[in-house]
């Protein structure tokens, strides 16, 4: 049977997490921070190894999802030196990251035409807070019929829970004509084999996920061009 539900990612995948992240941040620390030393680079670079390192955290289980949250900026204020409460700094962060959206050149055009043909849903591990303002903003979420992100859910990818959540509040959901889109083997690629779905794992040219180990999945796309031609035929 053909496929009928696209499940995507969105960080990474639509949504320019980098751009998005940076103008958050930079936001955040202008209020939070400025005053104890001045803005540099080097400072997004630390926070961003925290934030990498709380994530992995996360998708292997070991973390909830508040506890990401307030280590990253634990970790951060602890290797900076700044002073500061870090469920404050996170508000704060989160309130900045709710103003972006950056869509990747081309993303808004590639879900417009997959909405064509099939039944389109975002599956994120991103925050309640800022996840739908960044969809809206980006011009990306007129395309989708539901937004599930992993805070509502109670758990997240890639754990199959997560996933039979989305499946029990899809109508008529059909595991067998249902593919997810994503570009991280450790969340969406492996959320998708615990799932037992079908995957397209998105990996272009120069993405973070370059330098890891090709994930299970059933088809592999390094442009959007490539999504559209692999799902005429799943």
């Amino acid at each position: 049977m053909p496929t009928r539900f696209l499940l995507l990612d969105a960080d990474y995948t639509l949504l320019d997490f980098p751009a998005d992240m940076t103008q958050s941040f930079q936001l955040m620390y202008g209020a939070q921070f400025a005053s104890q030393r001045p803005y540099s680079p080097a400072l997004l670079e630390c926070y961003d190894a925290c934030n990498n390192r709380a994530w992995d955290r996360f998708e292997q289980g070991v973390c909830t999802k508040q506890e990401l949250y307030l280590s990253r900026f634990v970790e951060f204020l602890e290797e900076t030196g700044l002073s500061g409460d870090p469920e404050a700094v996170n508000n704060a962060y989160f309130d900045a990251m709710a103003q972006t959206g950056t869509p990747y050149p081309g993303a808004v055009e590639l879900v417009r035409d997959l909405a064509r043909d099939f039944q389109l849903y975002i599956i994120t591990n991103g925050n309640v807070v800022s996840q739908g303002p960044r969809l809206e903003h980006a011009g990306l979420l007129p395309y989708f019929q539901a937004v599930f992100v992993s805070e509502a859910v109670g758990v997240g990818k890639p754990h199959k829970a997560y996933f039979d959540y989305v499946a029990a509040h899809i109508a008529g959901f059909d595991p067998q004509r249902a593919a997810v889109i994503g570009d991280s083997p450790s969340s969406d690629i492996q959320g998708a084999v615990n799932a037992g779905l079908r995957s397209i794992w998105y990996d272009p040219p120069g993405a973070w996920t370059n330098s890891r180990t090709p994930p299970p999945c059933t088809w592999r796309a390094q442009s959007y061009e490539d999504i559209r031609e692999l799902v005429k035929h799943v």
